[in-house]
């Protein structure tokens, strides 16, 4: 079978201005980081951007935010990143609505399983209060199942889907670990067209078929992000930097 493996310059030409793009990751944990770096680079603009958070002040996805590459956000808040935060404020992001995150992921899941939608009691009666989300274009539906009131929450797909996993084999097949078990998996199987950044790429069979978070029937291409090493280092600067790590040897935060 034709390897899936691709330069990501190639793999992320399927981006461009306008398109509905899901980026997996949370709080820019386990997060494509070398194709979002990408994205910045190419400029591309007017993106619908599906994500589980807007990202973190002055890493990944906030990139975006500060470059005013999206449109609009489809998310559960916007108070993550302060690009974001100041994009929204200044009228320059577009958020029809918020939605619980267990809402978000069902509406997710249900896109990656071929569902319509589905039905959520959580907030009825409060989030479809007249008024709360003005730039919804209608109010939200509510349907009552066994004498529980429930929204009617459309499936959520995308034009492209960029997903983060651990490790690839060159069909596809996606391993995840740690955080970017989060919502990558679904994510990957959301979006129309699927481009997976990996640690590491491996011949077909060595990631064992009980492992495989992701067949590779969902996955369109494979790019090279950055090594392990590579990206604990990264990691470990950004929380360093942002005082949520105490450096080694320095107990009491004074070296």
């Amino acid at each position: 079978m034709k390897s899936k493996v691709m330069p990501i310059d190639e793999a992320l030409s399927v981006v461009k201005d306008g398109t509905r793009l899901m980026l997996g990751g949370f709080i820019d944990a386990g997060s494509p980081l070398s194709s979002i770096e990408k994205l910045v680079e190419k400029k591309v603009k007017n993106l619908t951007l599906i994500a589980v958070t807007p990202g973190m002040s002055g890493f990944g996805k906030s990139m975006l935010y500060k470059n005013k590459q999206v449109k609009e956000l489809i998310s559960t808040h916007v108070g993550t990143s302060a690009e974001s935060t100041e994009a929204y404020l200044a009228g320059e992001l577009l958020i029809k609505e918020f939605f619980p995150m267990g809402t978000w992921i069902e509406k997710v899941r249900a896109g990656a399983m071929g569902l319509g939608g589905v039905l959520v009691p959580v907030g009825v009666g409060i989030l479809d209060e007249v008024d709360l989300f003005p730039n919804l274009e209608e109010a939200k539906k509510v349907v009552e199942v066994s004498g529980v009131k429930c929204f009617i929450e459309p499936a959520l797909t995308a034009e492209v889907s960029i997903v983060k996993a651990w490790r690839a084999d060159t069909m596809g097949n996606l391993e995840f670990r740690g955080t970017s078990l989060n919502n990558n998996m679904d994510m990957a199987m959301a979006g129309k067209y699927t481009i997976a950044e990996v640690n590491e790429i491996v011949p077909v069979g060595t990631i064992a078929p009980e492992r495989v978070g992701c067949p590779g029937v969902f996955v369109n291409a494979i790019v090279q992000g950055k090594k392990i090493d590579e990206q604990d280092e990264l990691y470990k600067s950004v929380w360093l930097d942002r005082g949520k790590l105490v450096k080694e040897g320095d107990i009491d935060g004074h070296s």
